[in-house]
């Protein structure tokens, strides 16, 4: 008992000193270009580079574990599984607590409980020339569906509001292990580890080869080829072998005829 509670004490203070984990899903090739020759390395960083044109958008949850509760939960969302297994392109581990970031920037769309009607109350908090819109998300707990409902509604939203919504990143209070691409390799979405030796590449057998040269469609072709071919050679050899007798064709000469 004693141990137990030991344990969820250690759980709840690493819940609140934690650092946050920002999901980005970034297409313009601007910002790409800011990661690879890390001018932006973090979310502030990140969110200075924002512009009119090719706005920044954050849904940030201070309190929520999103990741681990999507994990686990079986319900009906469609949004969320989406970025995070289709959309993401790379994951930032960040020093800075997501709540120190959000009065940097403006407009902060600040939601609590969630609302029953999404769109009305979005048109005076944000505007089409917006470099930056971050939603802060600070209740502890949100009903999955409503949540995903909403995130959907917000993006359609700003899609139509503003430029373009191709840059979109998703912050949580947690690491989010339990949760990315189905327990995919984190590599695969941008994590950067600098201990992490690429692995060397292991040429292929023989057997390998063979089996992506030798597929069943390409075994098909092959019998249906060589059966038209095992029957255009019958038929030319049928038509070479008719004897066409031309004696036969001519028109016979009436022998009274010549006698006369």
């Amino acid at each position: 008992m004693i141990l137990q509670s030991a344990i969820l004490i250690v759980a709840i203070l690493l819940q609140f000193s934690a650092a946050g984990t920002s999901f980005l899903a970034l297409n313009s090739q601007r910002y790409r270009e800011a990661l690879d020759d890390a001018t932006a390395a973090s979310w502030p960083e990140l969110a200075s580079l924002g512009t009119s044109k090719e706005p920044l958008v954050c849904f940030r949850f201070t309190q929520f574990d999103l990741l681990t509760q999507l994990a686990q939960s079986s319900a009906n969302t469609r949004f969320l599984p989406t970025f995070f297994e289709d959309s993401v392109t790379n994951v930032w581990i960040d020093d800075v607590p997501s709540t120190a970031v959000g009065a940097m920037y403006s407009p902060v769309v600040a939601v609590g409980q969630l609302p029953d009607s999404i769109v009305p109350s979005l048109y005076s908090q944000v505007d089409g020339e917006d470099a930056v819109v971050v939603f802060e998300f600070s209740e502890p707990s949100y009903d999955l569906e409503r949540l995903d409902e909403y995130l959907e509604t917000a993006y359609l939203f700003l899609e139509d509001t503003m430029a373009n919504i191709d840059n979109l990143v998703v912050q949580v209070p947690t690491s989010g292990k339990s949760y990315v691409r189905d327990a995919a390799d984190a590599s695969e979405i941008g994590v950067s580890d600098p201990n992490k030796k690429p692995k060397p590449s292991v040429p292929a057998d023989d057997t390998e080869i063979l089996s992506t040269l030798w597929t069943e469609g390409l075994i098909s072709c092959l019998i249906v080829a060589g059966f038209l071919l095992f029957v255009l050679v019958i038929a030319i050899s049928w038509v070479t072998s008719i004897d066409i007798s031309y004696g036969a064709l001519e028109k016979p000469v009436n022998p009274l005829k010549k006698t006369n």
